[in-house]
């Protein structure tokens, strides 16, 4: 894929057809105005996220922003995908990875992290691309170790040893060592008219690991973690906060990963196909790059630029709620838990309030790098 193709344009026109086309899912667009105006009102009074507090705890990420922050989350970033695995049994068949790390048993993206910086904070050279690209299965191994014993549950470690390598290679290949010269590259911009913006870089230069054409989630979160980062009270260079500046917003869109449809389905905003729901009911995996899948992922970029409109908030801000929301309120609630985790945007939802068959639909379950 040439430069000239990837604009935000071509990535908006190859999404709204898809959108256009779509025989799987549906958007409500009353259910969809209704989330758009509970957004603003919890905007209005949104206490600190728990994101902050995890941001900037040790044991899950760097406590500095410098030029090694940069470089952590360009190889960090990559890592995140299929964070779930198969348990074994009818219910549930799935559920979120975990792992202990250093005493403490940790969830989801968290525990991702958690393995990360363990590694870091042990000596192993992760930040180096020439150790990067001649990582081997023993060494993603030890990284994902879990203190519980038994081999390292996180699924697909031979695509995550192959994104390890690459962050490696193409940084040493074309960006002198190093993910600060991307975004020296880039100035400020996602997109660029010479091609060099971030989005485009990423995409473009490391296709194992964020070439996910149109929707580039991981580049996309990656660039709104770091410049999420600059809000953060902790000590921050002049450099960082430079590289990490966004001057173009209007180009960011947001994130396709699993939990937030499963959001967005259970608030009435996506209505399904039978086959879809058959998928999400039995908890069955979804082809990579089948319809389905591009329909339900180009349909909530679709949800993002709509609410982020009628809300009035940004992408950024929206990015978060939307992740948080689906990650850590969709994923463990259930109307038999007597004490339900609190939610903000309970009272609208359609599958806890009239549709209880919403709430025994899992999250679409697919074998994909992106995500």
């Amino acid at each position: 894929m040439s430069a000239a193709v990837i604009t935000r344009a071509a990535m908006a026109a190859a999404v709204d057809e898809i959108v256009a086309g779509a025989q799987h899912v549906s958007i409500n667009e009353e259910r969809l105005q209704s989330l758009a105006q509970s957004v603003q009102d919890y905007f209005r009074h949104r206490p600190v996220s728990d994101l902050d507090g995890n941001a900037v705890n040790p044991a899950e990420a760097p406590v500095v922003n410098d030029r090694d922050t940069l470089q952590y989350f360009l190889m960090r970033r990559a890592q995140s995908f299929v964070i779930w695995r198969w348990t074994g049994q009818t219910q549930p068949a799935v559920e979120a990875f975990d792992c202990q790390v250093n005493g403490v048993l940790y969830t989801g993206e968290r525990a991702v992290n958690a393995c990360i910086m363990r590694a870091v904070n042990e000596g192993v050279p992760l930040l180096d691309p020439s150790y990067l690209s001649s990582m081997t299965m023993a060494d993603v191994e030890h990284v994902y170790r879990d203190e519980r014993g038994g081999p390292p549950t996180y699924q697909l470690l031979d695509r995550r040893l192959a994104k390890f390598r690459e962050v490696g290679q193409v940084l040493s290949d074309r960006y002198d060592g190093h993910m600060a010269n991307l975004l020296e590259a880039a100035d400020g911009q996602l997109f660029r008219s010479d091609g060099n913006g971030s989005i485009q870089a990423l995409v473009r230069e490391f296709p194992q690991c964020y070439g996910d054409y149109p929707f580039a989630k991981l580049a996309v979160t990656l660039m709104t973690a770091l410049y999420n980062r600059r809000d953060l009270d902790i000590p921050t260079t002049n450099e960082y906060m430079r590289l990490t500046r966004i001057d173009d917003p209007e180009n960011l869109f947001g994130p396709t990963d699993y939990y937030i449809p499963m959001f967005l389905m259970r608030w009435g905003v996506f209505d399904l196909s039978d086959e879809f729901n058959a998928h999400l009911a039995e908890r069955t995996l979804i082809d990579q790059d089948s319809d389905i899948e591009r329909e339900f992922r180009a349909c909530t970029l679709h949800v993002f630029d709509r609410v982020r409109e009628l809300a009035g908030v940004s992408m950024a801000e929206l990015d978060i709620e939307f992740w948080y929301q689906g990650a850590f309120r969709c994923r463990p609630c259930s109307p038999a838990d007597p004490d339900p985790v609190p939610c903000p945007h309970r009272s609208g939802c359609l599958a806890w309030n009239q549709d209880r068959r919403r709430m025994d639909l899992g999250w679409p379950l697919v074998y994909t790098p992106f995500y």
